[in-house]
């Protein structure tokens, strides 16, 4: 009898023994979210983990269709991949191989969830109100001291293969490669509120603002304020362009005045190269006086 109580007591000390031993919890190989801390996760997708949940919300439903063969990747796997993509400006194999799927599906991935993105578009990207203008002029007059301001204007070339075609000579850029030229305009907390991308990569900034719906809104009174663009668009009351060579001294002081200012200035973002992110390139020259408003 007491051998079978030592026998028993003997397998419940082993059984305390094992519970307490450590054992380090397995992760998901796949799943960027367990695997990379916050700093890590965002070099590889430019996104906080926060803010790939909230796009993740945005296009789930564009992503859940069935497929017709095969099994289905998760929509959150699926937007992991078109970030990586986006972010790493990689090629597809590796970008597969890094989440585990084949270059065909990351193709696929990619296209769908662009489609996704993009037709969120309108709820994101739209231009100021007469409700919402006041607004914008005041937080353009405190970043720069522009006044009357709801928009900065520029153009950024976009690379992409050429196209092929009789045309394709048009697409190639200033820069001797083939491009996209794509407008863009954004309020002074660097967000977009308008964007033009289907010119190519010859035609001029300024062809492509002529010839845009925001020009003749804002012409018309359709859409309120002005914009603030650099040298290469023409000086109108609807626009204000950079003086490039101020003469008097009240010209020359207003220049040193925005040279010593905050140089945190909206336009040259637009031109930047794009990473999702990316914002815009560069700020507008607040060393530049501006002509409307300083020949005096």
């Amino acid at each position: 009898m007491s051998n079978r109580l030592d026998r028993f007591e003997r397998r419940i000390q082993r059984r305390h023994r094992l519970q307490n031993i450590f054992r380090p919890r397995l992760r998901d190989r796949a799943n960027p979210f367990e695997v990379y801390d916050e700093e890590a996760f965002k070099r590889r997708f430019h996104l906080a983990k926060r803010t790939v949940l909230f796009v993740f919300e945005l296009v789930k439903t564009d992503l859940s269709a069935p497929v017709r063969r095969g099994a289905s990747i998760p929509p959150l796997h699926q937007v992991l991949i078109a970030l990586n993509f986006y972010a790493t400006g990689s090629f597809q194999i590796p970008v597969g191989d890094n989440l585990t799927v084949c270059q065909a599906t990351v193709s696929n991935v990619i296209r769908r969830v662009s489609r996704a993105i993009a037709k969120m578009s309108r709820r994101f990207i739209r231009f100021p109100t007469h409700a919402e203008a006041p607004l914008v002029r005041e937080q353009f007059f405190q970043t720069g001291g522009f006044p009357g301001v709801v928009g900065a204007i520029d153009c950024t070339l976009i690379k992409i293969n050429s196209p092929g075609g009789n045309d394709a000579e048009l697409y190639r850029c200033r820069k001797q490669y083939f491009a996209l030229n794509v407008q863009a305009i954004c309020d002074a907390n660097l967000c977009f509120t308008n964007i033009v991308a289907r010119w190519f990569g010859s035609a001029h900034d300024a062809r492509i603002f002529d010839n845009s719906l925001v020009k003749e809104r804002i012409i018309t009174g359709q859409s309120p304020g002005m914009l603030l663009g650099d040298a290469g668009y023409g000086l109108d009351h609807y626009l204000m362009v950079p003086l490039r060579n101020p003469v008097t001294p009240a010209q020359r002081r207003k220049r040193l005045d925005l040279f010593e200012a905050d140089r945190t200035d909206p336009t040259e973002m637009i031109e930047q190269e794009p990473s999702t992110n990316s914002t815009i390139r560069g700020r507008a020259k607040q060393s530049e006086i501006i002509q409307t408003h300083f020949t005096n």
